[in-house]
């Protein structure tokens, strides 16, 4: 039989492999360390089976390099799969530390299940569900067709979203779908990763390029498919197709394409899509496009973009000078005297405040903010302004150049 009857016949062919090869994976795995692997008739669907380990670990790798980690960060992962990228940031020494959150989707029950078991069982900021969407490999009798899908977050409630191996076997209306609802989903500053097989122009996918190693036969308009019996096992786009979608959601492009075997975009808000804080008492203006708060007390007037009460999550960098000489620092805010909360802080470095503010709280849509630390640097022949902490939002350093909005407002 040809591998896209496998492949649409996933359910079927899952069961033979339980059956006759489980069992021998299991002891592999056990004599070789790898007891934390899914079993194989799990693995052998989320690219190599007896490369999960190395794959995983390399991804984590590489948003590392990319910048894409901040303390805190709230990770989306559409299509986590048996867990390959889960279990690598799971084990992450690095992400423990700056207290990574983690949710998994997969429209394949039992691999979320498996997640559920054995990683979430591990750390509880991890969690995993399954969308009932239909998918003709893993979820054959799904109630909801892809593009009718409505994610079940808030606006604004990840920092990271991956996307990996999923728009490589989505059609137009489904593409469009997710990149809409990751968009909805992304909070300001933050980045989704999408990858893709992209060619310009289209035509160039039949003969297939060597790095995806993949022939795509069939155009059909914006994109191309790999089999005519089973579209969505490979599925190519027109990269200024693709582009154009993006811009259509809110979204940008950060950087080029990474090509490869799968081509990367690295997306984030577009200007505009996003109300942007007016800052106010506090402030200085250090240099182009970037600006800073170096006193105790600054205030900012934030515009909701929902109705209802919202979260404020702030993020700062607490300079070495005032912890090595403060040891320790306390921001509290209010709003006209009513306490929106406190927290203590004793390490150097990126920090996050967050607070819940009431929907009686806005007027007119607006509510001005305002912060301050318990004490701070005096002043010195070298900076004239008391010394707190220090707001950067125009350019992070490090290979992902990204605009970085420190006030972010979530339902």
């Amino acid at each position: 039989m040809s591998l896209p009857w496998f492949r649409s016949r996933l359910l079927v062919r899952r069961q033979l492999d339980r059956m006759f090869l489980d069992f021998a994976d299991k002891l592999f795995r056990h004599m070789s360390g790898c007891g934390d692997w899914p079993p194989y008739s799990l693995r052998c669907f989320v690219g190599g089976a007896w490369d999960f380990g190395r794959a995983g670990g390399a991804f984590v790798e590489q948003c590392w390099g990319l910048g894409l980690f901040r303390p805190q960060i709230r990770i989306l992962d559409i299509g986590c799969g048996c867990g390959r990228v889960a279990r690598a940031l799971a084990r992450e020494r690095r992400l423990q530390e700056i207290q990574c959150s983690y949710t998994g989707m997969d429209v394949d029950r039992i691999s979320v299940e498996w997640c559920q078991r054995h990683i979430a069982a591990l750390d509880e900021r991890f969690s995993f569900y399954h969308a009932d969407c239909l998918n003709r490999s893993y979820n054959p009798h799904g109630s909801l067709a892809a593009e009718d899908y409505a994610f079940p977050h808030p606006d604004a409630s990840f920092d990271l979203i991956l996307l990996t191996s999923v728009m490589t076997h989505l059609l137009e209306r489904d593409v469009y779908h997710y990149l809409s609802e990751a968009s909805r989903m992304l909070a300001p500053g933050g980045v989704v990763y999408a990858s893709f097989f992209l060619y310009e122009p289209i035509q160039g996918a039949i003969g297939g390029a060597p790095r995806h190693g993949i022939r795509f036969p069939l155009v059909q308009g914006n994109y191309a498919v790999n089999r005519e019996d089973y579209p969505t096992n490979a599925v190519a786009y027109r990269e200024a197709y693709i582009r154009r979608i993006i811009a259509e959601v809110g979204l940008e492009a950060v950087g080029p394409t990474r090509y490869g075997l799968q081509d990367v975009l690295l997306l984030t808000k577009a200007p505009g899509t996003w109300p942007e804080p007016q800052l106010e008492r506090g402030w200085h203006r250090l240099q182009d496009g970037c600006w800073r708060w170096t006193e105790r007390m600054f205030s900012v007037r934030l515009r909701r973009p929902a109705p209802g009460p919202m979260a404020l999550r702030f993020r700062f960098h607490l300079p070495d000078a005032i912890v090595s000489e403060l040891k320790e620092v306390r921001l509290s805010a209010h709003i006209d005297g009513v306490p929106l909360g406190s927290t203590e802080y004793r390490a150097a470095g990126d920090q996050l405040y967050c607070c819940e503010i009431p929907a009686s709280r806005w007027v007119d849509e607006t509510v001005l903010v305002q912060f301050e630390l318990d004490k701070a640097l005096e002043p010195s022949p070298v900076d004239l302004r008391q010394l707190g902490v220090i707001v950067v939002f125009q350019e992070c350093a490090g290979p992902l150049k990204r605009r970085l909005e420190p006030f972010v407002l979530c339902q």
